[in-house]
């Protein structure tokens, strides 16, 4: 049976600096803050 991805990844994601809060949304992936050079986390899909 295929599954279908039910998080396409053609919608925007959202990234959020763990140092000062910064969001960014994009379409690619963001490593680093814009802002203050942090780490991003992507918080576009819920986590459990």
């Amino acid at each position: 049976m295929v599954r279908s991805d039910p998080y396409p990844r053609s919608t925007p994601r959202r990234f959020e600096c763990r140092s000062c809060l910064e969001v960014v949304v994009t379409d690619e992936r963001v490593a680093t803050c814009p802002e203050c050079g942090g780490r991003m986390k992507n918080v576009s899909v819920p986590r459990e």
